[in-house]
């Protein structure tokens, strides 16, 4: 039989609620996109590109918390739809470049996001809202200073 008391600790211990909320938001973000070709890493790996030109698949993944695969993967996927191009950069590997698709593709992703994002705003209510972005934006450091194998810190 199950301990009803180890079941209700393990669901509030901070990493199980930051997954839970991060899987949600990630299902509702998505969902915005659902009529479009692009997910939210594709495009954060478009801003990446919109305001880095020539950045490499390498670079992305060292900012990024995903894998040099993942951000691949994404990219490469990117690349099919005529939103990135791949041209070598001297020395540095293969560099990528947004294309006009792909900066129209970007902004209307952007706008989607944002969309989702002010209604996160009016659910939570301004102050609350402004309270968990501060406590988000403030825990991202510490907890990558946890993980010594993170090499951004």
């Amino acid at each position: 039989m199950t301990d009803p008391a180890a079941d209700h600790d393990w669901a509030h211990r901070l990493p199980h609620l930051l997954w839970e909320l991060s899987t949600l938001t990630t299902l509702l973000s998505e969902a915005e996109l659902a009529d479009s070709p692009l997910t939210s890493a594709g495009i954060g790996i478009l801003d990446l590109v919109h305001s880095q030109p020539g950045i490499t698949v390498a670079e992305i993944a060292r900012r990024t918390p995903k894998t040099p695969q993942a951000i691949s993967q994404v990219s490469g996927r990117l690349e099919k739809l005529g939103y990135l191009e791949r041209r070598l950069a001297g020395g540095r590997g293969v560099a990528l470049h947004i294309t006009p698709d792909g900066t129209k593709a970007r902004t209307d992703g952007n706008r989607r996001e944002a969309a989702f994002d002010d209604r996160l705003r009016d659910a939570l209510g301004a102050d609350r809202y402004e309270q968990l972005r501060t406590l988000l934006d403030e825990a991202t450091p510490i907890v990558r200073r946890i993980n010594a194998r993170d090499p951004r810190t």
